[in-house]
């Protein structure tokens, strides 16, 4: 993963001026009473193993099923994502959901429709055997290689740091590495550990890593990446959503009750990846429940994720309410 995550603040200015122009056009997806074919068109922030749950849909005929043909479109960041969608080039956006309620605050009308991942998905992996986690004492002094700032890796390594009263680059230097590449640090031993995603944490474990902490199993449910859309396609396109999200949940059904199922649809996306690797990966975001049950978001589960974009200064005082941002009256079930 990933660069679905963002500098928030550096991209509230584009959402402001977006948010001024944008309900100026008209809605290119009125709705059409009649149950003719849709297409739609899905921008995802990155192509991401997290995101299996679109791909699965698409690849099982979910999404065919209920008459809709699906466009993905990569965005490359979760800004890019979630101004294609704002915009009118896509129906929806799947990418970090915090982009609702900062929208809000700027003016804008969005919604979050469901959860595609549920869990901040980071782990910390170590060649050492003689450590069995990141505590303090295993980290002071040391050397952890993750993600650039400001991505999702870099933010919770250094709130794991601080977490354990340590500072940041002076108890302990963080090795900024592009994504994709922040294991060579580790497996050259320039680094103690690595805090990464999958596959590459399945990776490191083939090369004789192990897993010494889990955010997943930290923090438990906090939702990481959203499926959102207008409020006003929302209104005007009722039976169309609540098919799409029918569809999703189908697939994160068959995901979490044929794992093994999914493999085809991994290799598909992901060709250029071990199998081996890819079912280990796999594996791990359903047993840590990184990929959901459900596409409920529980209110717990969003003011946790709230929290965190508060802290950070990426959302002021008071945030918008979990009613406002959230709109699940259309899952076909919870």
């Amino acid at each position: 993963m990933t660069k679905k995550t963002f500098s928030l603040s550096r991209c509230g200015y584009t959402i402001v001026l977006l948010v001024l122009i944008v309900f100026s056009g008209c809605n290119r997806n009125s709705h059409n009473a009649s149950q003719q074919r849709r297409s739609i068109v899905i921008n995802e922030a990155a192509r991401t193993l997290l995101y299996l749950p679109l791909y699965h849909a698409i690849e099982k005929g979910y999404f065919s099923d209920e008459g809709i043909d699906v466009q993905i479109v990569t965005g490359g960041t979760a800004s890019n994502s979630f101004t294609a969608m704002l915009g009118g080039q896509a129906q929806f956006s799947q990418a970090d959901p915090m982009y609702v309620p900062i929208s809000r605050q700027s003016g804008a009308d969005t919604k979050v429709v469901g959860q595609i991942v549920g869990r901040i998905a980071v782990w910390g992996v170590t060649l050492d055997p003689a450590v069995k986690n990141m505590g303090p004492s295993a980290l002071r002094g040391k050397i952890v290689s993750t993600h650039i700032r400001p991505m999702t890796a870099y933010t919770y390594t250094s709130k794991l740091i601080q977490n354990d009263s340590l500072r940041p680059d002076i108890d302990v230097k963080i090795l900024q590495s592009q994504p994709g590449t922040e294991l060579v640090p580790l497996l050259t031993h320039r680094a103690d550990f690595a805090m990464t995603i999958e596959p590459q944490v399945s990776q490191a474990v083939q090369q004789g890593a192990h897993v010494v902490f889990s955010y997943p199993q930290q923090l438990g449910n906090q939702v990481f990446t959203g499926l959102m859309a207008r409020a006003d396609f929302i209104a005007s396109n009722q039976a169309l959503v609540k098919s799409v999200l029918k569809a999703y949940q189908r697939a994160l059904d068959d995901i979490h009750a044929n794992p093994e199922a999914t493999i085809s649809t991994a290799i598909k996306y992901f060709p250029q990846l071990d199998q081996q690797i890819l079912k280990a990966a796999i594996t791990r975001v359903i047993s840590e429940q990184v990929i959901p049950k459900s596409l409920y978001i529980s209110e717990e589960s969003w003011n946790k994720a709230v929290a965190v974009r508060l802290a950070a200064g990426d959302l002021h005082n008071p945030a918008p309410a979990f009613s406002d941002c959230v709109d699940q009256s259309l899952q076909s079930h919870q």
